[in-house]
């Protein structure tokens, strides 16, 4: 017989409404800012839905145009694209996410997400770190994200440029600098 005192609860997070149908399952996923800010971008908002410390979940919303400069992180992740349409910039490229997608990122990968609508995602890490915690991502330089041969493309619009250049200076609107995330810069 289990004991109820002295065996962990279940921890159950809700974090979208359902409808059911004989057709299947429908998610609905609110678009509007969550209640805490999220380091390392102007204006992402998260709540944390579950963790031990080892391993946690927590739901992350980017307005429209919002961006998270190029970074890393501890440990591994796990992106499930839950509402909107965005980027991901990794290994020198720019890619088009969107809801129903799954995203491995690897830990001390040079990374970068932005919105190009209101953006939801459910970020799965190990070892997991608080949604305002300065540890959770360590900002990396533009420089990090660009491919062995030095270049950035973007395959959304085709755009490609390499440093000193910005993907924006050659007209692409899905370029993860620190100006185009809406970050200061370094100098100011």
């Amino acid at each position: 017989m289990r004991n109820q005192d002295t065996e962990p609860a279940l921890e159950i997070a809700t974090w979208a409404k359902k409808t059911l149908s004989p057709e299947g399952t429908g998610l609905h996923v609110e678009h509007a800012a969550l209640p805490v800010p999220v380091h390392g971008t102007s204006s992402a908002t998260g709540r944390e839905l579950v963790t031990n410390g080892a391993i946690g979940a927590d739901l992350i919303r980017l307005p429209a145009g919002a961006g998270f400069v190029p970074h890393t992180h501890p440990g591994h992740h796990i992106l499930t694209i839950v509402a909107g349409i965005g980027t991901m910039t990794y290994g020198g490229r720019i890619y088009e996410t969107h809801a129903g997608q799954t995203l491995l990122i690897e830990g001390g990968i040079p990374h970068a997400v932005g919105a190009i609508t209101d953006h939801v995602i459910l970020a799965v890490g190990s070892p997991h770190k608080r949604i305002g915690a300065d540890d959770r991502m360590t900002p990396v330089a533009y420089e990090e994200v660009v491919a062995d041969d030095g270049e950035l493309t973007c395959l959304i619009c085709g755009s490609t440029a390499g440093p000193p250049r910005f993907l924006h200076s050659v007209g692409c609107p899905h370029c993860p600098c620190r100006t185009c995330a809406g970050m200061p810069t370094e100098h100011g």
